[in-house]
């Protein structure tokens, strides 16, 4: 029981992560890279590979797309210009594409709108008729979830 509780957990985080050390932390066990050979974890690795493949939707991609064309960056700039108070668990950084810092303050990347735009035309004139009201509701869901957050 302990094997399999271990097993699954280490591809979880694995697939998560793409880290196999930090898998193996996770459980307790020595090397990752060796785990990673075992028969068991690839096979159990395929199958969760499949059944989350089969649980991402088409309407899933559209508001996640539609959430960074227009999704604010008002948590990435505060991460940015206030980062010994801000917590990043707490923050939503779909906008944020990468963060540095240099010597000389914080450099923040933002994901290209244009591009994610672009990408969402082309899934909605790819699809079936109802295109148009895929992005309507993508759009109506990604508004929804930006005035919670305002408190509206």
């Amino acid at each position: 029981m302990e094997k399999n509780w271990n097993e699954r957990v280490f591809c979880r985080v694995y697939l998560e992560t793409m880290d196999p050390e930090q898998a193996a932390a996770a459980t307790g066990q020595g090397d990752g890279l060796a785990l990673l050979g075992r028969k068991s974890i690839q096979k159990r690795m395929e199958r969760m590979r499949g059944a989350a493949a089969g649980q991402l939707r088409r309407e899933d991609v559209l508001r996640h797309l539609a959430r960074i064309a227009f999704g604010r960056v008002n948590d990435a700039v505060e991460l940015a210009l206030r980062p010994e108070t801000a917590n990043p668990a707490q923050m939503d950084l779909s906008a944020l594409s990468e963060l540095k810092v240099t010597e000389k303050g914080v450099e923040l990347k933002l994901v290209d709108r244009i591009r994610a735009l672009e990408t969402l035309f082309r899934l909605l004139e790819q699809g079936d008729n109802d295109g148009a009201e895929g992005l309507y509701q993508a759009l109506e869901a990604v508004a929804g979830a930006l005035g919670d957050e305002d408190g509206e």
